[in-house]
């Protein structure tokens, strides 16, 4: 259960945030880099750590993440997760190309999933080895205007999917090859954000994060989802090399939950090569 919660701690910095995608030295335009990396917490006790690295060229955006467990939760719930996603950024929204992610368990285990975009039709998934058949598959009309995990973290973080006025207002709708779910974003006040780690001190926002359970699922998981704690995050928005675009980064992300908060909490952060300066 405390990975469950961890995992919903990672949904706006990741989700399942590796290897594939058009090279970016191909591509024209002016060029943008966001690195961020993040600890995960439950309880005051570290779980693991996740990393990002995408890159806006033009119209397009090429992200890699990573996600390792450790300390305790490896006892019950070991995980590395490395994830690529290529595509073009759109006036209002993404559309992503091509996805892969790879996750390896304690045991050494590998899960492959690829989902491949072309027009308007459902994304044309790969998974080694196949997903077993549990009778609550997602409808194809149900995969169509979706982005996969990895690519939502970019709707949000560029701020492609929300108004200037309210970067915290924003959907991301999400099929990961199996199961189809909304993370919604909503603001709930202004605030003054400060990191006990000293990276971030300043102005920023308080957000309500919802992970909003769709297909794919048990009706009883389903069920369950509306009584999961409320996802709150601390969030700051940055200037980028990129005329009229602004990085909307979370900074921390928490839920108090039974086996006390779990968070994730930014460690390192990097816009164009450089740590910007609280403001």
């Amino acid at each position: 259960m405390v990975s469950r919660f961890a995992l919903l701690a990672l949904l706006i910095p990741t989700a399942a945030f590796a290897a594939g995608g058009q090279s970016q030295d191909e591509q024209a335009g002016p060029q943008s880099k966001l690195t961020l990396a993040m600890k995960l917490y439950a309880g005051g006790i570290e779980l693991g750590k996740v990393d990002m690295d995408a890159t806006l060229r033009g119209d397009e955006y090429h992200v890699v993440s990573n996600l390792e467990t450790s300390g305790v939760v490896n006892a019950f719930w070991q995980a590395q997760i490395q994830a690529t996603s290529n595509g073009k950024v759109e006036p209002k929204g993404l559309k992503p190309a091509l996805y892969d992610s790879f996750d390896t368990n304690h045991s050494g285990k590998r899960q492959e999933v690829s989902l491949t975009y072309e027009g308007d039709q459902p994304p044309r998934m790969y998974a080694n080895p196949k997903f077993p058949t549990n009778g609550y598959e997602v409808k194809p009309e149900q995969q169509k205007a979706t982005v996969d995990p990895l690519s939502a973290v970019v709707l949000i973080t560029t701020g492609a999917g929300a108004a200037a006025d309210n970067p915290c207002g924003v959907t991301a709708p999400v099929f990961d090859g199996r199961r189809r779910y909304n993370i919604e974003i909503t603001k709930v006040k202004e605030t003054v954000i400060k990191l006990d780690n000293g990276l971030y001190k300043g102005k920023g926002l308080q957000c309500e994060i919802k992970y909003r359970q769709l297909a794919g699922f048990k009706p009883k998981i389903i069920k369950e989802n509306e009584s999961f704690p409320k996802i709150n995050a601390w969030v700051a928005t940055f200037p980028s090399a990129l005329p009229g675009r602004s990085y909307v980064i979370p900074l921390r992300v928490w839920a108090e939950t039974q086996y006390g908060v779990v968070a994730a909490v930014a460690t390192s952060l990097k816009i164009d090569g450089a740590t910007p300066a609280s403001h």
